[in-house]
């Protein structure tokens, strides 16, 4: 791993940390965090399917000790289903994204709503499990309201990853440049 990657890993890991952090109270027990919008960008921006694995496993990791999941806390609380599911909604959103022969923003946007549906499904089996309610219920508490924000932050981050300069989106590997001596 080259120390340009290890760096930018690390300032997209600590991006997560600070705006999962935030949720935006909407009524009766709804709060729409920033963690997917950021994971969305992350996941644009990163190349690699182990960046996309390795950030939001950091960010489990960190969250067990420190409060950086939405609201400021921590640990494992019911909506940690949804945490772990970041980390596996990495690889599907590798594969479509890097191998599907489509559009650059149309693989962008189907990579999103394809990882948003392994978040849904972990998260409210998850939930599910921890407060022993059937799927149904849990259901409309995890995901019903959430789907609007979540469609509209797929929109922001399609915005926001085709506004940003290609270096950043594509990174090209670094060419050793020196003469080779015979």
């Amino acid at each position: 791993m080259s120390i340009k990657r290890i760096s930018k890993d690390a300032i997209l890991l600590a991006l997560l940390c600070v705006t999962g952090m935030f949720s935006l109270p909407l009524g009766d027990n709804i709060k729409v965090s920033l963690q997917l919008l950021t994971l969305f960008i992350i996941w644009g921006i990163c190349d690699d399917i182990w960046d996309r694995i390795l950030i939001p496993a950091l960010y489990l990791v960190i969250g067990l000790f420190i409060p950086v999941y939405a609201g400021f806390q921590a640990g494992i609380t019911p909506t940690f289903g949804f945490v772990i599911s970041f980390v596996v909604a990495g690889i599907p959103f590798h594969f479509i994204y890097k191998y599907l022969k489509t559009g650059l923003i149309m693989r962008y946007v189907l990579a999103c709503f394809v990882s948003l549906l392994v978040v849904y499904i972990i998260g409210t089996v998850y939930l599910k499990l921890y407060l022993n309610i059937d799927f149904s219920k849990a259901l409309l508490i995890a995901v019903v309201p959430y789907i609007p924000f979540d469609i509209s932050k797929i929109a922001i981050c399609t915005v926001i990853l085709n506004a940003l300069p290609d270096k950043i989106k594509n990174p090209k590997p670094e060419v050793d440049q020196t003469p080779i001596e015979k």
